[in-house]
């Protein structure tokens, strides 16, 4: 079976429903099958059971820093204050030189500050417009339709996040491109 090579993959899940996880368990089955993961996670913070931020982990270092911390007082902008710091680790993490020899990067998350053209925003649209790298990206289900709509001419593939199988057609993605590089044509005896 051949997989069509796309270069953007949106990671869809509800809020709060493990999409970060299984980002999370992605790297490191990428990384066992010998492939260069890089990009962010933004990892939740909780303090007393409750959600009190994220933190930006480069994975590239395994660096991390504060990405947003809740407001005390929340309003119509938004429960978080983002972190100037974790923003600029993002945007580091996903620079053309940090990115440069990757076979999947990783933007956790693409979300309501990336749809207003902030956040990691530039820097997707330039990996987007330059990288060679199968580009994940982390998307609340309730926004995936205008993440999609923003990319349309991009061959894209929206995978479920918390799904087992959605971790597999990730790596025969990358197993494609791997193969393609190479100048390897896929027969039914190779696993592409």
């Amino acid at each position: 079976m051949t997989v069509m090579p796309n270069k953007l993959v949106l990671w869809t899940g509800e809020k709060h429903s493990g999409k970060t996880t299984s980002a999370a368990k992605l790297v490191k089955i990428a990384r066992d099958e010998g492939f260069n993961v890089t990009g962010v996670l933004s990892l939740s913070i909780y303090h007393n059971s409750k959600l009190v931020g994220f933190d930006t982990l480069d994975l590239r270092n395994e660096n991390r820093t504060p990405l947003a911390r809740r407001k005390i007082n929340a309003s119509k902008t938004g429960a978080f204050t983002f972190i100037t710091d974790g923003l600029k680790l993002g945007n580091a993490a996903l620079s053309s030189t940090a990115t440069k020899s990757a076979d999947l990067i990783i933007i956790d998350e693409f979300g309501p500050l990336e749809l207003n053209s902030r956040g990691w925003r530039k820097s997707v649209d330039s990996l987007i417009a330059s990288s060679n790298a199968v580009i994940l990206l982390v998307v609340r289900q309730e926004l995936a339709e205008n993440v999609g709509q923003l990319y349309a001419d991009v061959p894209c593939r929206r995978l479920a996040a918390t799904e087992s199988k959605s971790t597999d057609q990730v790596i025969k993605m990358l197993k494609y491109r791997r193969q393609s590089q190479r100048g390897e044509k896929c027969s039914s005896s190779m696993e592409c």
